[in-house]
C-alpha cells in the first residue's frame, strides 16, 4: 500500500487545535475525536491487531524506549508506512530521543531521521518524546527545516528551555507535572494538554487555567 498524507480538513484540525482536548493519550478507550491515542507497541509490530474505533484519532510511531530490540525495530519499520496511510492515524509519533533508555544515542537519532523523512513525506505532525537530547533534537529541526508541525509532549521542562523550543518553531505539550510559567508563557496557539499515561483528565488538571 502507498503512503497517502491525511486529508486537509482533519490535518488543519489537528494543527489548529479545535475538537481536541487530549493532544497525546496511551487511553486506548480515549472519547473518540477528541484525544489522539498513540498506538501501542504490539499494534505497532503488527498492523493486523489495529482495529480503530468510528471516530477515533490515532498517532503511530516507534518510541525510543523501543529500540533495544532489533528484530522489533525491522518488523516495526516495516508496518509504521501502512500505519500512518490509514486516514485515522493523524500523527507520527511519539518519536523521539532518550538518553536514559532504549538503544545508542546514535541508533536513536538513525531510526528518528528515518520516521521524521517519512512524516514530512506524508505531511503529518510530529510528537516527540525527547530526554536529555534537546540539544540534538534543536539541530536536527534546523537542518532538516521540516514544514510539519513538530511538537514535544509531556514538556517538564523550565521556561528557558521552553522559549528556546518556542523560538526555534517547536509546540509544546503539557501533561500532569508541568512546569506552570513554562506552560503561561507558552501562546496558546503552540499549547496543547495531555492526559498521557494518566487518569486524570485534562480539564481536571488545567482546570485553572
Amino acid at each position: 500500500m502507498t503512503p497517502q498524507p491525511p486529508s486537509d480538513s482533519l490535518h488543519a484540525d489537528l494543527c489548529d487545535g479545535t475538537a481536541i482536548t487530549d493532544f497525546h493519550t496511551h487511553n486506548l478507550q480515549a472519547p473518540a475525536g477528541c484525544a489522539i491515542i498513540n498506538l501501542p507497541q504490539a499494534w505497532t509490530e503488527c498492523p493486523a491487531q489495529f482495529h480503530p474505533r468510528p471516530g477515533a484519532l490515532y498517532s503511530a510511531g516507534i518510541h525510543p524506549w523501543w529500540t533495544a530490540d532489533h528484530e522489533a525495530i525491522l518488523r516495526m519499520k516495516q508496518a509504521l508506512p501502512r500505519l500512518l496511510s490509514h486516514p485515522q492515524v493523524v500523527a507520527l509519533g511519539e518519536c523521539g530521543l532518550d538518553r536514559l533508555r532504549g538503544a545508542s544515542l546514535a541508533e536513536q537519532e538513525e531510526l528518528l531521521r528515518w520516521q521524521l523523512a517519512l512524516g514530512e513525506t506524508l505531511h503529518l505532525p510530529v510528537t516527540l518524546h525527547v530526554v536529555r537530547a534537546f540539544d540534538i533534537l534543536l539541530h536536527l529541526h534546523k537542518e532538516l527545516r521540516p514544514t510539519t508541525r513538530w511538537t514535544i509532549h509531556g514538556f517538564r521542562g523550565g521556561p528557558a528551555l521552553a522559549r528556546q523550543l518556542l523560538a526555534a518553531g517547536l509546540d509544546l505539550s503539557f501533561g500532569v507535572r508541568y512546569n506552570p510559567e513554562a506552560f503561561d508563557l507558552t501562546p496558546p496557539e503552540k499549547r496543547h494538554r495531555e492526559t498521557d499515561d494518566g487518569r486524570q483528565t485534562t480539564e481536571a488538571t488545567f482546570q485553572d487555567k
